[in-house]
């Protein structure tokens, strides 16, 4: 891993996912990007205001955002860039990670999870992201990752997924990989059935060279079954693969992923299949 972004409005929630994100860069001797959206609010975007106004709030964002690169990589030892832009978080992220060519975005989410432009940003970017995104809560920080718990579902993996991302933290920091498997309770099939079956599908072959077990949980919601598996293993990374709904099939289902993202006290990493859009 060479680059990672971490997005930032300069919210508690996005000061500690900066300070977790750094402190991975630090142990993957990575460079950080610090990427901050200047978005204009909507009275202010009403107000016919000077250009000489708008440059000024503009530079004193830039500024700013450089002074917090600069005592994020004093404190960690690392090095540390920022990008700024005034179109809309996703759109500004899509662009530096393709420009960049980076490996990962971290983004931040509050201890309430809901109501927040910024965490409402945050689901938004993991529904549509082409690229790994690291949510952090806001009470999470980094102490290694000795344990990854993968909720494991076949219906959201493609045949060209190789969890790229799981398999470069598993093999850097050493980790114990679980697959998770979550079935309802009045037709629990083990999850080795799964790899079994079905060659494209089969996580078994591509975890070889990593330690890891399975672990099948019977229960009929499976945001509360990964929540127990959570609870039974103490992982330190959640992750998952998000499924991809159609537009009029999004309106009616929510994404298991996104309801985690709320709901976890732990890092989740959300990895995108291959062309997906």
């Amino acid at each position: 891993m060479k680059t990672i972004i971490v997005a930032t409005n300069y919210s508690g929630s996005a000061n500690n996912a900066i300070k977790y994100a750094a402190a991975l860069a630090m142990r993957t001797n990575s460079t950080l990007v610090l990427v901050n959206a200047f978005e204009f609010s909507v009275s202010a975007a009403n107000t016919l205001f000077p250009v000489s106004s708008v440059d000024e709030m503009i530079s004193a964002n830039r500024k700013h955002l450089k002074d917090v690169a600069i005592k994020v990589s004093d404190t960690f030892g690392i090095t540390v860039k920022c990008r700024t832009g005034t179109s809309f978080l996703r759109g500004e992220l899509d662009y530096q990670v393709e420009h960049l060519d980076a490996d990962l975005v971290v983004v931040g989410m509050s201890e309430s999870g809901s109501g927040h432009e910024y965490e409402n940003n945050t689901i938004s970017i993991i529904r549509h992201a082409t690229y790994p995104v690291l949510a952090i809560p806001e009470d999470a920080s980094f102490e290694g990752i000795s344990k990854i718990l993968f909720a494991f579902d076949p219906d959201c993996l493609h045949a060209a997924n190789k969890l790229p991302l799981l398999m470069e933290f598993a093999a850097f920091f050493n980790s114990q990989v679980q697959v998770c498997h979550v079935e309802k309770k009045e037709n629990p099939i083990p999850v080795n059935e799964y790899y079994a079956g079905n060659t494209a599908m089969n996580v078994e072959g591509l975890l070889n060279n990593v330690v890891h077990l399975y672990k099948d949980i019977a229960e009929d919601d499976v945001v509360k079954g990964i929540e127990r598996g959570i609870k039974d293993f103490s992982p330190d990374l959640l992750v998952m693969v998000p499924h991809k709904y159609g537009f009029w099939e999004g309106m009616w289902r929510k994404s298991k992923t996104s309801k985690m993202t709320r709901r976890t006290h732990i890092p989740l990493l959300a990895l995108p299949n291959p062309g997906s859009a």
